[in-house]
């Protein structure tokens, strides 16, 4: 079965698809979450436009929810080509280097707990 993938107005170039990886990671970077090489292998192949939003969705869940996972023929992933340089490739790597300096991750505000709840 092939399935072709399908971008919006809004992620039809590389450009865009990498602005959109760009801010998922930085949204992620808040809670100090750093994307697996995996993860960032598969979001290149996205700025690639070799694969859609869709398939990320699909293998995210093959290897987290594999119980509730998709058919594995319904949207697979094209084959990876060895050796294949990627767009933004070196910003994904700089990026994620800048993210794994980044000091602890600590809450924005501790809040007190001691202090007693009023009753209404």
């Amino acid at each position: 079965m092939s399935y072709t993938p399908h971008f919006h107005e809004e992620e039809q170039t590389p450009t865009q698809r990498w602005d959109a990886v760009r801010w998922a990671i930085f949204v992620g970077a808040s809670d100090r979450a750093v994307p697996s090489q995996d993860m960032a292998l598969l979001q290149l192949r996205y700025v690639a436009g070799e694969i859609d939003q869709v398939q990320v969705h699909d293998e995210l869940m093959r290897w987290y929810r594999p119980d509730i996972a998709p058919a594995a023929d319904v949207r697979p992933l094209p084959p990876e080509l060895p050796g294949r340089v990627y767009p933004y490739a070196a910003e994904m790597a700089a990026l994620m280097q800048e993210m794994n300096e980044l000091p602890p991750y600590g809450p924005y505000i501790v809040m007190d707990e001691t202090l007693p709840i009023p009753e209404l």
